[in-house]
C-alpha cells in the first residue's frame, strides 16, 4: 500500500518588507527589574533586510534544530527546508520565518549588560536564530529569544554581540519557537490553480468520487452530473452531482456539499508518523483490509487523490483525537478530526433528494400508468405553468391536479435502500418518457406492511405499503377530476 513518492517540494516566498512603527507601551517587567511608571517606551528598528537576500536560517529550540535553505537568486528564490525535502511544506509557514527573520524591531529596550539574564529567559532561550544574508556585507544576525514579558504580549530578545535586553512582540518571534513540524504542511489537496486569464476550467469539479467501507456492501459512487454541460437540459435539482451507485439518484445541494466539496482545501489537526514504515500502516489499520474507509477522487484537470481512514487516535489524556489518515502520495500518516472526514459516516440516502427521479415535469413526453389492472396514458402540450396542458386516453384534464399527482409519485416515500429482486408482479408501473430517456418505476406489494420499488429493472427501495394504497385511490380521484390527497 505504501508509496513513497518523494515529493520535493519547495515553497514561494510572499515578499512583504517590514518597517518600524512607533509604539508607546508600559510594560510590567520581572520583579528583579526596576521601572517607574512614567518611562517612555519606543520602538526601535535594530536592522532591516531584504528577504530575498536571505541564504540561509538556522533555528534551535526545544523541538530540535532546522535550517531554511535558499534556491535560486532575486525573483527566482524559493526556499526549502533540506531535511524535509521529500515531505510538503507549508508555503505560508516558510514566508513568515523568512519575512521574520529578515526584520527586527525592539519594542523597548529594557537593560543593558544585565547581571543576571536568566529572570528574562536568555541563559536557557526559548530558541536561538541565525540569519544569514548574502548581500555585499556578508551579513549575519544571531537572536537569542528568552521568555514572555508578563503581560505574554512581547518576549525578551538579544542581538548579535549588543549587551542589551530587548522587547519584540511576540507575534514578530514567536514563529522561532514552534515545532519545526510545523513547517509540513497539513493540508493534504488544494484545487489547481487556473492557468492563466485566459483558463476556464472548473478545477474544483469532481469527476468521480467512490467511498468504500465495511458497514456498506457496495461502493457508494457519487458523479459528476453531465447535464451540467447541456444548455437545452432542464432539471428539478441545482447540484451539480448525482449518486451513481448503490442507486441513480439526484442530490440535494444543501445536504451533499461536505460529502462533495470537503476535498479542497481538507487539512489535518496534526501529524502522527512522518516516513511511516509498513508496520505503521499494521498498527494503525491503514492497510486495505482492516481500515475505516478508502475514499478514491477523480477531479477534473487529472488529479487523483486516495484517502484511507484507519483507527481512532487518543491524546495524551484519553480522550478521542479523531482519525489517522494516510494519503496516496504523501509519505506521511496524518491525524483527521472526523469532522473533516465526511466520508467516513455519510450514506447515499443522506445526500439524495427526495425525488426517485429527477424528470422535469415540462419535458415530460409520454406518461403511462398501470394499476389494478387497468392502463393510463397521459400526454402533454406546452413548456411552463401557463401553457401546459395534459390528456388523460385523449380526454383534456385539469393540468394543477395532475402536477400535485406526478410530485406524489416521484416523491415516494423510498429512503430504504433494498436490492434482492422478486417475482412479485408489481401493483403499479409508472413509465415516464422525456426525450431518448425512459424511467420506469415499478411498486411491489411485501409483508410486513412494506412495499419494493424497482427503477429501471433494478430492485432500488422499500416503502410503506399504505403508499401504494394511496397512489391507486389518488389515480382514480385523479380521473374523476378530484382533488389529490397527499397525506397516506
Amino acid at each position: 500500500m505504501k508509496k513513497n513518492i518523494k515529493l520535493i517540494i519547495i515553497c514561494a516566498v510572499v515578499v512583504v518588507l517590514l518597517a518600524g512603527v512607533a509604539v508607546f507601551l508600559k510594560l510590567t517587567a520581572p520583579e528583579e527589574e526596576e521601572e517607574t511608571a512614567e518611562e517612555e517606551v519606543t520602538s526601535q528598528l535594530l536592522y532591516e533586510k531584504d528577504p530575498l537576500t536571505l541564504g540561509l536560517l538556522t533555528i534551535t529550540n526545544e523541538y530540535g534544530t532546522y535550517e531554511l535553505v535558499r534556491f535560486g537568486e532575486g525573483d527566482e528564490a524559493m526556499w526549502g527546508v533540506p531535511e524535509y525535502a521529500d515531505l510538503p511544506v507549508d508555503g505560508k509557514v516558510i514566508s513568515n520565518l523568512v519575512e521574520k527573520a529578515s526584520t527586527m524591531t525592539s519594542q523597548r529596550a529594557v537593560t543593558e549588560n544585565p547581571e543576571d539574564i536568566s529572570i528574562y529567559g536568555l541563559d536557557a532561550p526559548s530558541a536561538e536564530v541565525t540569519a544569514e544574508f548574502s548581500d555585499s556585507a556578508g551579513t549575519i544576525k544571531k537572536l537569542t529569544i528568552g521568555n514572555l514579558t508578563p503581560d505574554e504580549r512581547q518576549r525578551y530578545f538579544m542581538i548579535d554581540d549588543d549587551p542589551t535586553v530587548y522587547t519584540a512582540l511576540n507575534s514578530a518571534v514567536s514563529c522561532f519557537t514552534n515545532d519545526k513540524h510545523d513547517v509540513i504542511a497539513r493540508t493534504v489537496y488544494t484545487a489547481r490553480q487556473k492557468k492563466d486569464e485566459n483558463d476556464t476550467a472548473d478545477y474544483t469539479r469532481i469527476n468521480k468520487l467512490t467511498v468504500r467501507r465495511p458497514d456498506l456492501d457496495y461502493d457508494f459512487v457519487i458523479e459528476y452530473d453531465k447535464r451540467q454541460d447541456d444548455p437545452d437540459a432542464m432539471t428539478g435539482n441545482s447540484s451539480r452531482y448525482v449518486v451513481t451507485s448503490p442507486v441513480k439518484r439526484d442530490m440535494n445541494p444543501d445536504k451533499a456539499y461536505d460529502v462533495t466539496d470537503k476535498i479542497f482545501g481538507l487539512t489535518a489537526s496534526d501529524l502522527a508518523v512522518l516516513r511511516p514504515e509498513e508496520k505503521d500502516f499494521e498498527s494503525l489499520q491503514l492497510t486495505d483490509s482492516d481500515c475505516a474507509a478508502k475514499i478514491l477522487f477523480d477531479i477534473y484537470g487529472g488529479d487523483t487523490v486516495d484517502i484511507t481512514v484507519g483507527k481512532e487516535a487518543v491524546d495524551e489524556e484519553g480522550k478521542k483525537a479523531g482519525r489517522f489518515v494516510y494519503v496516496d502520495g504523501i509519505d506521511i500518516i496524518y491525524i483527521f478530526s472526523e469532522e473533516n472526514l465526511p466520508w467516513l459516516k455519510a450514506k447515499p440516502m443522506d445526500v439524495v433528494t427526495t425525488m426517485i427521479t429527477s424528470n422535469y415535469i415540462y419535458e415530460v413526453e409520454i406518461f403511462d400508468i398501470e394499476a389494478a389492472g387497468k392502463k393510463m396514458h397521459f400526454t402533454f402540450e406546452g413548456n411552463d405553468n401557463k401553457t401546459f396542458k395534459v390528456w388523460l386516453d385523449g380526454k383534456e384534464m385539469d393540468a394543477d391536479k395532475f402536477r400535485t399527482l406526478y410530485q406524489f409519485i416521484l416523491r415516494a416515500p423510498s429512503d430504504e435502500l433494498y436490492f434482492e429482486d422478486t417475482d412479485t408482479e408489481p401493483a403499479v408501473t409508472v413509465t415516464i418518457k422525456t426525450g431518448s430517456v425512459q424511467d420506469v418505476i415499478e411498486f411491489i406489494p411485501d409483508k410486513n406492511r412494506k412495499a419494493m420499488i424497482r427503477l429501471n429493472g433494478k430492485m432500488s427501495y422499500k416503502c410503506a405499503s399504505a403508499y401504494i394504497d394511496r397512489l391507486i385511490k389518488n389515480l382514480e380521484l385523479y380521473e374523476n377530476g378530484q382533488d389529490i390527497i397527499t397525506d397516506w
